[in-house]
């Protein structure tokens, strides 16, 4: 019996669960149930996975009125209902059993997380309300609450758990099913309306009809509350219009959206660069956009294969639901599907302004082939149209047919080219065939066929006249050429035969022959007229010419080329008449004759004077080269022979550095090298080459780049032997030597006798005696630097370096020019500082010191100052002689250190010096490992400066 009355129970919950499809409505019946069989309350508590809550879904009790709609339990507090959510079986408090409600598989590990956990990290009862809740197996849909149950029902728990288990997964099901027939409601509805707007869509045909159209199938149909459009245009976006609400505003020409594609951050024109559909939350939008809109924004560029004709966003206002994702794919469907419609009504607006400018165009086009000097045939198909013209030639009507054309322009209908002849006139015919339309145009070459004819023989005649400059210029000599150019003539015009006359020595003559021209003749008329001019049969009496050649006909053409002048006769034995055109062609023959015949006298004369410098280089005493800007010989004059002992072709094939003494090679690389760098200037040096005996020989180079000069192309360098002078000059050296020895005895007894005549004779002969002694000092100062120059060049000079002291020294010589200072009437200014000892040979630094001063009282004019310093610095002693002369030249300043090296100008005319002194104090310098330095500007005087090491040369010279 017991076992009966289970099934019974069993059977009622069955129909419970089978009464009602909705849900909730199962749930609460499947309650009821529990609670008609005596338990007094019964609640289901359901889980959330979203907040992790069990909330009270549906209740029922006998008695007061029972919820627990409002109850809403996390799942990590404590309490009966969260405690039985993670049990395995029913669990009793007191006077209520608390169910757990398990989906199906339900594995129960988190029942017994430590036994049955196998996750990371692993549950444990205390943490599993936080853990298990994430994993995939756990399945627990919620717990069923029950109070006062009778003990006749506490064997059935399990089984009620599973009911209300089994009802949850029907109630979802019946939920989904709803749901999804809701969805595909939606959508075809949805679909439904797309398909309506691309129906009532391609029957648009302008722009603005298009765009209205879909703004407001946007509201009507799909709900959106407002709707902006912005189309593209050039390189921006601009509003187009406008739907909010029941408002409709064309905003184009007057909307705040006029952004710059390439640059702007707008949403609208970030849709377009990215090519895709955006859906903005209200917070994304620029600040001016917010107001007045809905929770989000689709934004959805209007696209039609790689062109982006615009935009549209649609949202449904203040208070609206959102736009969602679906909603997005119909969106991005519809604006596919008038981006269609949208580039077709810009086609056809375009098509319908192009077809008004094209009939507008087709009328200009046909006035304007009425007008034309050709004939103009156009051909539709079979049909078309022919200008004025073209009637006229062909004898057509306005109205053309295709049959009623000539057969012989057939090849020119498919696109070929021909000359035809109609009514004895020739015409170029040009056709073209482009699709179903062929062009015809008939243009009048008469005279253009003339003009070719013309051209071709003019092109034939100036042929033959480079031809026969070209065979002219092949020949070598003067006689030769003309005799080549009279044979050419005579082929080119016809002639029996042609003579070319110049004018020598007031008379005519043939340049072939050279035999003089008989008087009168028609080219003297020709030359003073300066054309040609024919004699033509019966006036052979008036030209000398024409009777010498027995000409019946003849031409004369004058011509003059520089140092040229003359003409062309070309004589015929036959009667003829000459044309102005002839006569023309003869006078160009002649010309460009006469430039043939110039340019082979040039050459001749040219080869004469190469022959005469050959000559004249062949019998130079110096050797001369000329080097490429590679350092190679292009030629070696005839001298390397007597110089050098080879041939010139010897030289060559050594090279330019072989026949070099080596010791000096570097430096005859070094003077290439400068030449090299400074066109046009020439450098020079001294070095050794080498004769071909081995035999070094003193030579000295000068060289000038000219390889920019077109005659020479290369460096000249010119080697000239200073054997001879080297010789000279020993000899002069020798014979100064000499006489200054023989001179110095018979000064040093003039210098005695002089200073003793000046103590004894009377005070008025003293005078003299100065003089006498003044001039001896000169005379023994001239052979003084003789007698160094001459130790100089022998290499004999010598210094005896000692410590000294210089300034008492300095001060005894600068009382010796006080004298000489008075005499003078120039101002004497001595600045002697102490000096540090110096390792030094007084006398020739004393020299050197006296030289300077000597020179400068010479020069100073009196009313002038000379000044003498010396003094320290650093590490030298500097010596320092300063005059207000005249100066000198800036360009003088290198020479005044040479041997015999004077300054040059009026200035120093008359004054008396060998120009050694400055010569023999430089050597003297330099031999103190010192240096001699001059600075001088013209009118401001000049100073000398000695600077002299304290502690003598350096070692390493």
């Amino acid at each position: 019996m017991r076992l009966v009355g289970e099934l019974q129970v069993l059977s009622r919950f069955q129909r419970a669960l089978l009464k009602d499809l909705e849900p909730t409505q199962i749930l609460r019946n499947l309650l009821e149930v529990a609670t008609e069989e005596g338990v007094e309350r019964a609640a289901l508590f359901l889980y959330h996975p979203q907040t992790r809550e069990l909330v009270g879904e549906v209740a029922s009790g006998r008695g007061q009125h029972y919820t627990v709609s409002a109850i809403a339990l996390p799942v990590y507090s404590k309490g009966p209902v969260q405690e039985a959510f993670f049990e395995e079986s029913p669990l009793r408090k007191e006077e209520g059993w608390w169910l757990p409600v398990v989906g199906e598989g339900g594995s129960f590990c988190w029942a017994k997380p430590e036994a049955r956990c196998t996750q990371r990290p692993r549950a444990t009862r205390e943490n599993r309300p936080l853990v298990c809740p994430s994993c995939p197996a756990f399945a627990p849909l919620g717990v069923l609450s029950l109070e006062g149950v009778p003990r006749s029902l506490e064997r059935l728990l399990p089984l009620l758990a599973q009911l209300t288990a089994l009802a949850l997964k029907n109630g979802r099901l019946f939920t989904e099913r709803e749901e999804a027939l809701a969805h595909l409601r939606a959508q075809a509805e949805a679909l439904a309306h797309v398909n309506q707007v691309a129906h009532d869509v391609a029957r648009l045909l302008q722009p603005e009809g298009v765009l209205e159209l879909l703004a407001r199938a946007l509201k009507e149909r799909f709900g959106f509350y407002r709707v902006t459009v912005a189309l593209v245009r050039g390189d921006l976006l601009e509003g187009h219009l406008t739907l909010r609400g029941d408002e409709f505003f064309w905003t184009e020409g007057q909307s705040q959206i006029r952004f710059p594609l390439a640059t702007s951050a707008d949403p609208l024109v970030q849709a377009l660069r990215e090519r895709k559909t955006l859906l903005l939350p209200r917070e994304a939008l620029p600040e001016r956009a917010r107001s007045g809109v809905g929770p989000n924004v689709a934004v959805v560029p209007l696209l039609l294969e790689e062109e982006a004709l615009g935009v549209f966003s649609v949202d449904r206002g203040p208070g609206g639901r959102p736009v969602g994702e679906e909603e997005v794919g119909y969106l991005e469907l519809l604006a596919g599907i008038v981006a269609v419609a949208l580039k077709n009504a810009q086609l056809y607006r375009e098509r319908g302004r192009l077809s008004l400018a094209l009939a507008a165009e087709r009328g200009r086009l046909v006035r304007i082939l009425e007008e034309l000097p050709d004939g103009v045939v156009v051909l539709l198909g079979e049909e078309g149209f022919a200008n004025r013209r073209a009637r006229e030639i062909l004898g057509l009507g306005e109205r053309v047919v295709l049959s009623h054309l000539p057969a012989q322009l057939g090849p020119a209908l498919e696109g070929g080219r021909l000359e035809v002849l109609f009514q004895g006139v020739t015409y170029s015919v040009r056709g073209r065939r482009v699709g179903e339309m062929r062009v015809l145009v008939l243009h009048d070459i008469s005279e253009r066929a003339k003009l070719e004819r013309a051209l071709r023989e003019e092109a034939r005649f100036t042929q033959s006249l480079s031809e026969m400059a070209q065979a002219a210029l092949a020949e070598r000599g003067l006689a030769r050429v003309a005799e080549a150019l009279a044979a050419r003539l005579t082929l080119l015009f016809g002639a029996d035969r042609a003579l070319f006359l110049v004018e020598e020595a007031g008379s005519l003559r043939s340049l072939s022959t050279g035999e003089e021209v008989p008087r009168p003749n028609l080219l003297e008329q020709a030359l003073e007229e300066g054309r040609p001019l024919p004699l033509e049969e019966g006036a052979r009496g008036r030209c000398g010419l024409a009777e010498a050649t027995e000409a019946k006909g003849l031409v004369v053409a004058p011509f003059a080329a520089p140092g040229f002048r003359g003409g062309l006769a070309l004589v015929y034995r036959k009667p003829r008449r000459f044309g102005e055109r002839f006569l023309s062609r003869v006078a160009q023959a002649a010309n460009l004759a006469a430039l043939a015949l110039e340019k082979a006298r040039f050459l001749d004369h040219l080869e004469a004077e190469e022959e005469r410098l050959k000559a004249l280089l062949e019998n130079a005493q110096d050797v001369i080269y000329v080097l490429d800007d590679h350092g190679l010989l292009r030629f070696v004059s005839e001298s390397a022979r007597a110089v050098l002992g080879y041939d010139p072709e010897e030289v060559k094939a050594l090279g330019a550095w072989d026949h070099v003494h080596p010791e000096d090679r570097p430096r005859a690389q070094n003077l290439l090298a400068e030449l090299l760098a400074c066109p046009g200037e020439v450098r020079r040096a001294e070095l050794k080459v080498l004769h071909r005996d081995g035999t070094p020989i003193p030579v000295e180079a000068w060289g000038r780049n000219l390889l920019q000069d077109p005659r020479i192309r290369g460096v000249v360098v010119t080697l000239r032997d200073l054997r001879p002078r080297l010789e000279a000059e020993r000899l002069k050296g020798e014979f100064i030597a000499a006489v200054s020895h023989e001179l110095r005895t018979p000064l040093a007894v003039i210098l005695g006798l002089a200073e003793l005549l000046k103590e004894e004779v009377p005070e008025g002969a003293r005078e003299s005696v100065e003089l006498i002694l003044e001039a001896a000092f000169r005379l023994k100062t001239m052979v003084d630097n003789l007698l160094d120059t001459s130790r100089l060049e022998a290499g004999r000079f010598e210094i005896a370096r000692r410590p000294v002291d210089l300034r008492p020294r300095l001060l005894d010589l600068a009382k010796s020019f006080q004298g000489v200072a008075r005499l003078s009437g120039v101002a004497f200014r001595v600045e002697v500082e102490p000096l540090p000892p110096l390792e030094a040979d007084p006398e020739r630094l004393l020299q050197v010191v006296g030289n300077l001063l000597s020179n400068a009282f010479k020069f100073t004019p009196p009313g002038g100052e000379v000044r003498l310093r010396a003094f320290a610095q650093e590490e030298a002693l500097v010596l320092e002689v300063a005059d207000t002369g005249p100066g000198i030249p800036e360009e003088e300043l290198p020479k005044l250190f040479q041997r015999y090296g004077r300054a040059q100008g009026p200035q120093t005319r008359g004054v008396a010096g060998t120009g050694l002194g400055l010569y023999i104090s430089r050597h003297i310098v330099e031999a103190h490992g010192g240096r001699i330095a001059v600075e001088s500007h013209p009118g401001q005087g000049a100073t000398f400066r000695v600077i002299l090491p304290l502690y003598g040369p350096h070692p390493g010279g």
